[in-house]
């Protein structure tokens, strides 16, 4: 997958080039709790395509969505995994294109 397929796919654009360090790091926390049974991540996890798999989720799985949009910061999770696809683009490729 090259960078371009990557923001084609989320729909990233360059509007989610922004980091705001005092929603986005919490919010990343958030995201990967939602996507880990709730575990906080790991100082040696370094993983980042969970953004990609919560997308994903949302998109396919209504059953998830309708969990998430219960929680009242569901737009932020949103906003904060494109934000990170965008932010870290390089490290995603490189999951998910193995050398």
């Amino acid at each position: 997958m090259t960078k371009k397929e990557l923001f084609e796919k989320y729909n990233i654009d360059e509007s989610h080039n922004t980091w705001d360090n005092s929603i986005d790091n919490w919010m990343s926390v958030e995201l990967y709790r939602v996507m880990h049974d709730g575990r906080l991540p790991p100082f040696d996890d370094n993983s980042s395509i969970w953004a990609c798999e919560f997308l994903d989720k949302i998109k396919n799985n209504s059953e998830f969505i309708k969990l998430i949009i219960q929680r009242g910061d569901w737009g932020s999770l949103y906003l904060t995994a494109k934000r990170m696809i965008c932010t870290l683009h390089e490290s995603i490729l490189n999951e998910t294109n193995p050398k």
